[in-house]
């Protein structure tokens, strides 16, 4: 992987290159977004993300990963993308612990409708027991089903309010959180200003089409700085990671 900015050049190994303090402040967990996009700013083909990666971004990908306690996602990118438990493996558990996270990291489906199928592969193991995040007005039957499979919480009425969900996680111990989509998702947590980090990988891809981009919400809702931290590249892929300017904290 070849560092490009800050100089000088030099190439360096993931674990270093995204190793940075991550502090939350207010009670609120550091909230990351990571996401995938096409030259002309697309972010799925054909309904998934997987076709705009290579295997560098499979890498940062997984290496992003080691860093959050808890990984956030809507339920409709669960179900395009088949969500699984993140993995448990000695590597795994040991480069997450180096990074001050938890042993294994949580997912944490959002949904206000609870529509979503609890045959995910992410619901198979009892012993990681995702988190469904929804309001406090959820169907009463469909939140018992989904509480035989999850742990739930409850924050806001008739939306997700995520500066309570975001409190509640950071309840639980969560110090980092990632959020992984869809656009919905991450429009809310921009729109909210709860984003403190934002990793964005380009690929060397043009698809047209009618993809959504990484952060959809209310129009004309405002703006938010954040400053480029690092751009990496590989393979004709641009890695950036920006932070939150302190202007607009």
């Amino acid at each position: 992987m070849h560092r490009i900015f800050p100089p000088p050049l030099t190439d360096l190994d993931l674990d270093i290159a995204y190793t940075a303090p991550r502090v939350g402040v207010d009670g609120q967990p550091w909230l990351m977004i990571n996401m995938i996009a096409s030259l002309d700013g697309g972010t799925s083909i054909d309904g998934v993300s997987g076709p705009l990666g290579g295997p560098s971004d499979k890498d940062v990908f997984s290496c992003i990963r080691t860093f959050p306690d808890i990984i956030l996602v809507g339920s409709a990118t669960a179900v395009a993308e088949s969500y699984s438990s993140p993995p448990t493996s000695v590597s795994s558990r040991a480069s997450r612990l180096t990074n001050g996270a938890w042993p294994t990291a949580r997912i944490a489906l959002v949904s206000a409708s609870l529509t979503f199928p609890l045959d995910l592969p992410m619901f198979m193991r009892p012993d990681q027991r995702p988190l469904v995040i929804t309001t406090d007005t959820a169907d009463p039957h469909k939140l018992a089903k989904v509480g035989e499979k999850a742990d739930v919480i409850q924050a806001g009425t008739d939306a997700v309010d995520f500066v309570q969900a975001l409190k509640k996680l950071g309840e639980l111990g969560a110090r980092v959180i990632l959020s992984e989509g869809g656009s919905n998702i991450n429009g809310q947590l921009i729109e909210a200003s709860l984003v403190n980090e934002i990793l964005l990988t380009v690929a060397p891809l043009a698809i047209a089409g009618n993809s959504q981009r990484i952060a959809t919400g209310i129009a004309n809702s405002g703006s938010t700085d954040f400053d480029l931290q690092q751009v990496l590249t590989d393979g004709h892929y641009l890695f950036l990671r920006y932070l939150r300017s302190p202007s607009t904290s």
